[in-house]
């Protein structure tokens, strides 16, 4: 299979042909949540990106395989449920269900599998064991760390050098042997009575949760590894490192693929921060296709503001209004495609995935229909017009109030 599908490398710093190692297969895996809490339009901004990328990809005619894993042991969890009295493993519990009905909610509906990193400890115990075995993690005082020094390649994905690294060390410890070696695995327990290892009762660290959720289920190497920007230094850095010294396979990913930021007043929306809009909240004001449209109307490698969710709304009013007028107010007033009727929006998608300008052609198809007189090709154009919003999640006919 041939595509003109071409990707932005945050490795390489670079659109790229796409071109997956096995043909006719694309394997992805995007960084979930960590379930504190419930989701906001920061995390819908990349899980709704990444659902469009599955769908273009089916649409293609790949056979795409989509994991992503949810964060269910971790440090701010422990310190949610110690605030609200609450065992972390039922507080994680509770928001890794909300967080998959905040997805079926947005239509993020191309996900393959699920996986709470907390079943796979066992695994990580296991890589972990085979590093050290290895020499390229060393244990001291119950703690385990990754000796950086051991993979030279460090640094690559994020561009820079080992001077630039030790800059802004990951976490300052005097057992450590380099500034930028992280942790693998602490002598804290986050849950009690969880979880037994050869350096004693701990938790594993951040890094290593996600290779032991992708290499047993994805193998050694997989074509498109997602997330947010700020994930790019250290987390999918030290990644990399995990997975290539565990398997010797390079490259671990093909094609990294980062989003960037939601903002809000101005600064980026964050937990932390306490500057968030959930997407439950969202919900209660804006419909699905309002939210999908605002959240794909500005290309996901550039930063966007929540303050253009009233501009979304009213233009997907304006184009719902043409596609209404063109059908003559039927769901059925549409007719088939034609070869070749999408395009122009394969033309945008195919260029990064930019759906900012798969929009724009969306409008200009409903515009142009608007004007054409043969009833056949009106109905052809609003039929593309509508497949290609469709293919966004978005929906041109219809209830309002379900779209």
């Amino acid at each position: 299979m041939r595509s003109s599908l071409r990707v932005f490398n945050t490795m390489s710093g670079r659109k790229e042909r796409f071109v997956p190692l096995e043909p006719g297969k694309v394997s992805m895996f995007v960084c979930g949540p960590t379930v504190q809490s419930y989701i906001h339009m920061g995390h819908a901004r990349t899980y709704v990106f990444y659902d469009v990328v599955a769908r273009y990809l089916s649409h293609l005619g790949y056979h795409v395989t989509y994991l992503m894993n949810t964060t269910d042991q971790d440090e701010r969890i422990t310190q949610a449920a110690a605030e609200s009295h609450q065992d972390p493993l039922v507080l994680a519990r509770h928001f890794s269900n909300a967080f998959l009905e905040d997805m079926a909610s947005i239509r993020c509906s191309s996900v393959s599998k699920f996986e709470p990193v907390s079943d796979h400890v066992d695994v990580m115990i296991q890589q972990i064991s085979a590093l050290i075995g290895d020499g390229i993690a060393y244990a001291t005082d119950g703690w385990v760390y990754f000796d950086t020094s051991r993979f030279p390649r460090f640094g690559r994905l994020s561009h820079q050098s080992r001077k630039e690294l030790s800059l802004h060390p990951l976490e300052l410890s005097l057992r450590k042997r380099n500034l930028v070696d992280f942790a693998l695995w602490r002598p804290e327990v986050l849950v009690e009575g969880r979880w037994k290892s050869p350096w004693g009762m701990g938790s594993p660290g951040w890094h290593v949760q996600d290779t032991a959720v992708t290499i047993p289920l994805l193998g050694p190497q997989y074509d498109i590894h997602g997330g947010a920007y700020e994930l790019v230094y250290p987390h999918h850095e030290a990644e990399i490192a995990l997975a290539e010294s565990l398997t010797g396979k390079r490259p671990f990913v093909k094609y990294w693929v980062h989003t960037h930021h939601m903002n809000m007043r101005g600064r980026k929306m964050s937990k932390s921060v306490g500057n968030v809009l959930t997407v439950r909240d969202a919900l209660s004001r804006y419909s699905v296709s309002e939210i999908r449209l605002f959240l794909l109307g500005v290309h996901y490698r550039k930063d966007m503001d929540l303050s253009g969710m009233e501009a979304a709304r009213r233009r997907l009013a304006k184009m719902r209004r043409s596609a209404e007028i063109i059908s003559g107010g039927s769901d059925s007033g549409t007719g088939s495609i034609k070869q070749d009727a999408l395009a122009g929006f394969e033309a945008a998608l195919n260029d990064d995935f930019d759906t900012a300008r798969a929009i724009a052609w969306i409008e200009r198809t409903l515009a142009a229909c608007a004007k054409q007189k043969d009833s056949q090709k009106r109905k052809e154009s609003l039929a593309a017009a509508v497949a290609g919003a469709s293919l966004l999640g978005v929906d041109l006919l219809g209830s309002p109030s379900k779209a």
